[in-house]
């Protein structure tokens, strides 16, 4: 065989994988099951898309192996398939943020859609901790917060959080954290810790953003 023509079929294999995440609604699926293993009903759920077409998405990142399944009962778990599929999406989000001036704007619009005034980085919280006592708390799901999270983060559900809120000191710096960038969850439980006088920053970074910057620094 042809080395160009070997070549053509390499590449032709890589176009399959670009295209099986070019769909935003495939992008979502990665990012939400980068939290924790879901079935289709609960993924058609979380993008609020049908059983059927959420279905359909899924079988196309399976055809390329991003995404794995198991059977649980009379349900069938989607997972990811490993970390290498973590770092292709953040790839292209960072890719993305850098040469695509619209994602800036819609960033800052979505910031300021939600009152965004403060918030750090991974690398923010690192530097604080060295400096300064913070308590880290993870906002998400409880399911989400069991399948991994940050060292040391304390789990309060935002659901929860209202109630909780006597297990959190007045005298130090309260950092939450959700999904990610564009996590809403995280950005309500700051309002709610501020309008209850609680000195309390959102971070910007989710449990995935912390997995994948602590694979950079082993690597060094």
């Amino acid at each position: 065989m042809a080395a160009s023509s070997i070549k053509e079929q390499v590449y032709q294999e890589f176009s399959r994988v670009t295209h099986a995440i070019s769909n935003p609604k495939r992008m979502e699926l990665i990012d939400v099951l980068s939290q924790k293993d879901y079935s289709v009903e609960e993924l058609s759920k979380e993008i609020s898309m049908s059983v059927a077409s959420t279905s359909q998405h899924l079988q196309i990142l399976k055809s390329v192996k991003l995404v794995n399944t198991q059977r649980q009962g009379n349900f069938i778990i989607y997972s990811i398939t490993d970390d290498s599929v973590l770092r292709l999406v953040s790839a292209v989000k960072e890719l993305g943020f850098r040469k695509i001036a619209e994602l800036e704007r819609l960033i800052s619009d979505f910031k300021a859609d939600k009152n965004i005034l403060e918030s750090i980085t991974i690398n923010d919280l690192l530097a604080r901790n060295k400096n300064e006592k913070v308590i880290l708390i993870d906002v998400r799901p409880e399911d989400e917060y069991k399948a991994g999270h940050i060292p040391d983060a304390v789990s309060i559900p935002l659901v929860q959080l209202k109630n909780r809120l006597n297990e959190l000191p007045k005298d130090q710096t309260i950092i939450a954290y959700c999904r990610g960038p564009l996590c809403v969850m995280a950005v309500d439980a700051i309002k709610l810790l501020n309008q209850k006088k609680f000195k309390a920053i959102r971070m910007e970074d989710g449990y995935v953003e912390w997995k994948l910057r602590q694979h950079e620094i082993n690597r060094k």
